[in-house]
């Protein structure tokens, strides 16, 4: 591995399969997103350690996995501007059982919710080889979005104007 970052968050999450398979927890999936997720997949090379995942529901002893993971964001689906249909073009990490880093497109849809410079900066270098009209089409699915907060979903829509204007789309 080429990079540091992603070399330092492969060891984090084998630490916590290793746990995982030593304590005979079976583990459910899980969805990294954010600049963690893109340093796994491999989208991006940047510095953070901060391991940013979705929500879904975990049972209780999975918590023990989670203390392993030590800097972590579990994101609430419902305050997070992707599609719930997320699931469907979530690409697995071969190394792990059950580690799996959320689309280029959706990635990108996340960080239109927030639209901070970091996320602006990393949406620079996902938009290159992304599906521009998926992303329009996966826009439009989020705006649709009845069980999202309705502050997030305003903010979004704001962004998203910024958003296409910024990146032509």
């Amino acid at each position: 591995m080429e990079n540091k970052n992603r070399e330092i968050l492969f060891e984090i999450l084998q630490d916590m399969e290793d746990f995982a398979n030593m304590k005979n927890i079976e583990y459910p999936p899980i969805y990294l997103l954010g600049g963690s997720g893109c340093i796994v997949a491999g989208y991006l090379d940047r510095a953070t350690t901060d391991v940013d995942f979705l929500d879904m529901d975990y049972q209780a002893n999975i918590g023990r996995l989670f203390k392993i993971l030590d800097r972590f964001d579990m994101l609430d689906i419902y305050l997070t501007t992707i599609p719930l249909d997320f699931i469907k073009r979530a690409i697995k990490i071969k190394e792990f059982q059950n580690i799996y880093v959320l689309s280029k497109e959706d990635i990108i849809l996340s960080k239109i919710g927030r639209y901070s410079e970091k996320d602006i900066e990393d949406m620079e270098i996902l938009i290159k080889d992304a599906d521009k009209q998926l992303i329009l089409e996966l826009i439009g699915v989020v705006e649709k979005r009845n069980d999202i907060g309705e502050k997030v979903k305003n903010v979004f829509i704001k962004n998203v104007h910024l958003f296409k204007e910024r990146f032509y789309v």
